[in-house]
């Protein structure tokens, strides 16, 4: 009986159910209405403003980096008469630039204190920082002798260490830039100062030898002139950990540079160029600019310095304290390490 029941209740509740076809049509007015191509016309409108405010913000940055160029020191690079360039190692997708820290004024008869080679590697998105020690007993090509790397800049300027550099470790240098590390203080300031570790010994050194006093610590805040001390610390250990100390400083200032404003990059800019001095025109910085971009600050950063444990030996020539080189190995290592992917690089800690 039940089952007759809930059978018969199923029939009665189909025989109340309205079909769509059981319902009268809807007012013209309660029609939904129909949809309209404005959405496309939108659509389109807002793709032309995002690309005209691209077009805008890159020419904004284009013509900025080009002003700010103007206040620099600028010195033409000749070409390498010592070296054919067939025989430099290049490449379009790496800018090599060689920075140079000078112990004095930057003019000709200061000794290079300071040589890291920057590499933009734009294929693989790395910056990779080479120290070159100066105490490497190289061929100085105008002298026809041979002698400290660091002596170059006293012989004939930049002009001469770029030479040097690439007549005897065979890789093209696109650019330079030498800065007195007495200005690099000025720098570091402009973007609110440095975070770097600081071991226990190098800030007894600092506090014991120095006017300045610094903690120890994994992150260490230091501004301009206590990184500059931080930098040259020589007699502590080795000039091998001096070069190390030097790429910190910079991978640091690049990481204050990621984190810092577009107003703060902008403003550091206009600061910084009248204290350099370099062989790349306003047109050719701007060219970089446009090649690298911001984006060149996310790149990955990679440390290393030549030669190698492996690829010298000190000795003392001439009375002097040296780094004896074997050359072709350094060249090799050297093209290898800038121009592929190959060799990954750890701290010299």
């Amino acid at each position: 009986m039940e089952d007759i029941y809930i059978s018969k209740r199923r029939q009665n509740i189909n025989d109340f159910q309205i079909t769509n076809q059981d319902m009268p049509p809807m007012p013209p007015q309660q029609q939904p209405p129909e949809k309209k191509p404005k959405k496309k016309k939108h659509g389109f409108l807002k793709a032309i403003a995002v690309f005209v405010l691209a077009v805008f913000l890159f020419t904004s940055v284009f013509i900025f980096v080009f002003a700010a160029a103007s206040g620099y020191t600028r010195n033409d690079l000749e070409k390498n008469e010592y070296v054919s360039s067939y025989e430099l190692k290049s490449s379009p997708l790496v800018s090599n630039i060689l920075l140079m820290g000078v112990d004095g004024s930057a003019d000709s008869a200061s000794r290079s204190d300071s040589m890291i080679l920057v590499s933009l590697d734009y294929m693989h998105g790395k910056i990779k920082l080479t120290s070159f020690l100066r105490d490497s007993w190289v061929e100085i090509p105008s002298k026809g002798k041979k002698a400290k790397l660091n002596a170059a800049c006293t012989y004939g300027g930049p002009q001469l260490v770029v030479d040097t550099i690439e007549y005897n470790f065979g890789v093209d240098i696109d650019h330079y830039v030498m800065v007195d590390f007495e200005m690099f203080t000025d720098i570091i300031d402009s973007l609110g100062g440095i975070d770097v570790e600081v071991t226990s010994k190098e800030a007894k050194f600092i506090n014991r030898t120095t006017r300045h006093t610094v903690e120890s610590g994994e992150s260490v805040h230091l501004n301009g002139d206590e990184a500059l001390v931080y930098c040259r610390i020589r007699k502590l250990d080795s000039d091998y950990m001096r070069t190390y100390r030097q790429r910190k400083v910079i991978t640091a200032l690049i990481g204050q540079a990621r984190s810092a404003g577009i107003d703060t990059l902008l403003s550091a800019m206009k600061d910084v160029f009248p204290m350099i001095e370099t062989d790349m025109s306003a047109a050719e910085i701007t060219a970089l600019a446009y090649k690298g971009g911001f984006g060149v600050l996310a790149f990955d950063i990679e440390q290393n310095r030549v030669p190698t444990d492996e690829h010298m030996y000190p000795d003392t020539i001439s009375g002097q304290w040296v780094e004896v080189v074997d050359i072709d190995a350094t060249k090799d290592y050297l093209r290898e390490y800038i121009y592929t992917n190959n060799i990954s690089v750890e701290d010299e800690e």
